[in-house]
């Protein structure tokens, strides 16, 4: 018997088997992280499959920084400059109320169209509101009649309420008051900060159960949003403002830009080393 020629026949029968058994390992692993991979859930196409109807996403990415404001009490200190109009100032000097003496009639429309911007644009800019030329039209909500102008701070419309002008409609489809409140002039603080995505704060409501089935999306907005106030400064943060309507009824949905958390409620005062620690996180970035 030639035992040289079974010793090579073996080694190489035993070389032809690792081999085996190393490309099955590797197959084996390709396998379970492609199958992991397809695991990840696509929660558009669930939202998709709920007939949510979505808007189109942004692809880009945006880098935004914190914005100040400091306490001021600018319309109670110049109310006295506007005319033709009836009004009153909170004794906190933090909202004006104006009764307009010529109600602005807009269009027959339904929604708000172009001509109604320009005319209330005009209104705006003239002598009869304040610090008009810092405030761009942001919305209007069919349900309670209303039209929003909001403040805009670094190119960014400030949609929390505490800087808009909001025009109140009769059944006649006239402007016949308004509500303003005026955050004041703002300075960026920091350095831009990466944001999360448009498309990544509707999943965040999605996966939240803030979003029902057969509801309509509409493109979120970026946003400035209060996030500290104190007795001498209030700091604003970028907030995706998301517009959700379910059954007729129309919801605003704010997701913090830079952390993804929801928003639920306006912040308080609170104390000064709050403000410390908010100014040392911003100077640290």
């Amino acid at each position: 018997m030639d035992f040289k020629r079974i010793q090579i026949i073996f080694i190489i029968t035993f070389i032809f088997l690792n081999t085996f058994l190393i490309f099955t390992y590797f197959d084996k692993n390709e396998s379970y992280y492609t199958s992991s991979s397809n695991q990840e859930i696509d929660f558009i196409e669930e939202m998709e499959n709920e007939n949510i109807n979505l808007p189109d996403f942004s692809e880009a990415e945006n880098k935004v920084p914190y914005v100040q404001a400091e306490t001021n009490n600018l319309l109670e200190d110049n109310v006295a400059q506007l005319k033709n109009l009836s009004g009153t100032v909170e004794k906190d000097g933090s909202l004006y109320s104006s009764l307009l003496s010529n109600p602005l009639t807009l269009s027959e429309d339904l929604e708000i169209v172009e001509e109604d911007i320009e005319l209330l644009n005009k209104f705006v800019l003239s002598d009869q509101v304040l610090y008009g030329k810092e405030y761009q039209y942001f919305s209007y909500n069919s349900s309670d009649q209303k039209i929003k102008y909001t403040q805009i701070a670094n190119n960014i419309p400030i949609a929390d309420g505490t800087s808009e002008i909001v025009f109140h409609l009769n059944d006649k489809r006239q402007v016949i008051s308004y509500d303003q409140t005026f955050a004041g002039p703002v300075t960026v603080q920091g350095e831009s900060r990466n944001l999360i995505t448009d498309k990544n704060a509707v999943e965040i409501l999605y996966q939240n159960d803030e979003i029902p089935a057969s509801a309509t999306v509409k493109k979120p907005v970026l946003t400035y949003s209060k996030t500290l106030l104190l007795q001498k400064l209030s700091m604003y943060a970028p907030v995706w403002y998301i517009e959700v309507t379910n059954s007729g009824t129309i919801e605003y949905k704010r997701v913090d830009a830079l952390s993804g958390s929801i928003i639920r409620a306006n912040i308080s005062e609170d104390s000064t080393a709050e403000e410390a620690a908010v100014e040392e996180s911003i100077n640290a970035n």
